[in-house]
C-alpha cells in the first residue's frame, strides 16, 4: 500500500507536465504532426491493435464495468475510513486525494498517448487539399439533391423488414470486415489518402455489449484510446452502424476531429463495394446536409426532399421513432459531457461541430463537379 501511495503521489507530481504538454500540442501542430501524429501514435496504437485485435469483444466495455467496481469499493473503503478514523481523517483524506489524483493524472496520460494529443495535429484540409469555404445555399440545395437521389436509388436495391425499413442482413463480423476493407478500397482508388488509414485496416469494429444503453445515451460509437478500440452500437438502426463502424475506424487512424471523422466515415462508405454500406454513408451525409439546408432555406428544403425516394422516407422516420423512444435525461446529460470534452479538446463550437461536416462535403462537392 505504501508503494502504491507513493507512486500515486508521484503521478499527482507529473500532473502539471502533461498540461504543459497539451499547452505546448496547442500551439505546435506542426510538432505534434511529425513527433507524435506520423511517428509515436502509430507505433504506440499499433502495438495495442496487435492484442485487442484478436479479442472478439470490446476490452474497454470490460475495463469501464472494472472502473465502476473499483471506484464503488474505493469509495466505500474511503467513507468505513472517515466513519471508524477519528482523529486520523484529515490523515485518512489526504491518502484518498493523492490517490485519486495520481489516478487521474494516470488516466490522462494514458488518453494523450492513445490519440489525445491528435486533436493539435495538422488540420484535415491542410492534408486532403480540400478548401471549404462559405457556399451559397443553391449549391447546399444541389449537393442535397444528388444526395437524394443517390441515397434513394440505393435503397431501392436493399432488403427490408416486415415494417419496410431497411435490414441490414450480415452479420456482426461481416459488417466490421466490410467497415475495415472500405479504408484499404478507399487508399486503393485515392492516392492522396495512400497510407493514411494503414491502422483502420488493422482494425475490426466491435459490438458493445451493452448497445442498448448507448442509445439511452444518444451514442452510436465510440473509439477508446486506452484500448485503440473502435466500439461501436448494434442496437441503434440498422442505415446508421455502417456509418458509424467507419466513423470510429477514423478515430483509430488519428483523426480525432469531429467533422473529420464524419466526412471520412462518408467518404469511406462511398468508396466500399457494399451497396448498403454506401447507402448508409449518402443518408447520413443527406441528414447533416439537409439539416444545415433547412436552417437557411426551409421551403428549399421541403422541395429537395419531395424527391426522396418511400424507402429513405420509411427509414428516417423509423430512426427518428427509434431515439425519440430512447430518449431520456441521462441522455441529455451525456450529450452535455460530449460537448463538454469537445470543447475542451480543441472543437469550440462543441456538439455543433458535426455540422461542420457540410462543409467538406461542399468543398468535395466542388471538387468532383470541377467547381473549384
Amino acid at each position: 500500500m505504501k508503494k502504491l501511495h507513493t507512486l500515486c503521489a508521484v503521478f499527482c507530481g507529473l500532473l502539471p507536465l502533461w498540461l504543459l504538454l497539451v499547452w505546448l500540442a496547442r500551439s505546435s501542430p506542426d510538432l505534434v504532426e511529425a513527433w507524435y501524429a506520423r511517428s509515436f501514435y502509430p507505433a504506440w496504437a499499433g502495438t495495442f491493435l496487435t492484442v485487442t485485435s484478436l479479442l472478439p469483444f470490446s476490452l474497454a466495455e470490460v475495463l469501464i464495468l472494472a472502473a465502476i467496481l473499483l471506484g464503488l469499493l474505493w469509495l466505500g473503503f474511503f467513507l468505513r475510513g472517515m466513519l471508524r478514523g477519528k482523529g486520523r481523517r484529515l490523515r485518512i483524506l489526504g491518502d484518498y486525494l493523492i490517490l485519486a489524483g495520481g489516478a487521474c493524472s494516470f488516466v490522462l496520460l494514458l488518453f494523450l498517448l492513445g490519440g489525445g494529443f491528435n486533436y493539435y495535429r495538422y488540420s484535415f484540409t491542410q492534408m486532403s487539399g480540400l478548401s471549404p469555404r462559405a457556399s451559397e445555399v443553391e449549391q447546399l440545395a444541389l449537393l442535397c439533391e444528388e444526395l437524394v437521389a443517390e441515397a434513394s436509388a440505393l435503397r431501392e436495391t436493399l432488403p427490408e423488414d416486415e415494417a419496410g425499413v431497411s435490414l441490414l442482413t450480415g452479420t456482426t463480423r461481416e459488417t466490421a470486415v466490410t467497415a475495415r476493407e472500405s479504408y484499404r478500397l478507399l487508399m486503393d482508388r485515392e492516392p492522396r489518402w495512400e497510407g493514411y488509414f494503414t491502422l483502420s485496416t488493422r482494425c475490426l469494429p466491435k459490438k458493445v455489449f451493452f448497445s442498448e444503453a448507448m442509445s439511452y445515451m444518444e451514442i452510436v460509437g465510440v473509439f477508446t484510446p486506452y484500448t485503440v478500440e473502435a466500439n461501436v452500437n448494434f442496437h441503434t438502426t440498422d442505415f446508421d452502424i455502417p456509418f458509424a463502424a467507419c466513423h470510429e475506424l477514423a478515430h483509430i487512424s488519428g483523426f480525432m476531429r469531429e467533422d473529420e471523422a464524419n466526412f471520412l466515415a462518408y467518404t469511406a462508405c462511398r468508396a466500399s463495394e457494399d451497396p448498403f454500406f454506401r447507402y448508409s454513408g449518402a443518408a447520413t451525409a443527406l441528414i447533416h446536409t439537409g439539416n444545415a439546408l433547412y436552417s437557411k432555406d426551409p421551403e428549399r428544403y421541403l422541395q429537395v426532399m419531395e424527391n426522396a425516394g418511400e424507402g429513405l422516407r420509411r427509414d428516417f422516420a423509423a430512426s427518428s421513432a427509434y431515439y425519440r423512444a430512447h430518449h431520456t435525461s441521462f441522455g441529455e446529460f451525456s450529450t452535455k459531457v460530449n460537448d463538454t470534452y469537445l470543447k475542451v479538446n480543441s472543437q469550440p463550437q462543441g456538439v455543433a461541430t458535426y455540422g461542420r461536416m457540410v462543409d467538406l462535403l461542399l468543398a468535395d462537392y466542388r471538387e468532383r463537379h470541377g467547381l473549384l
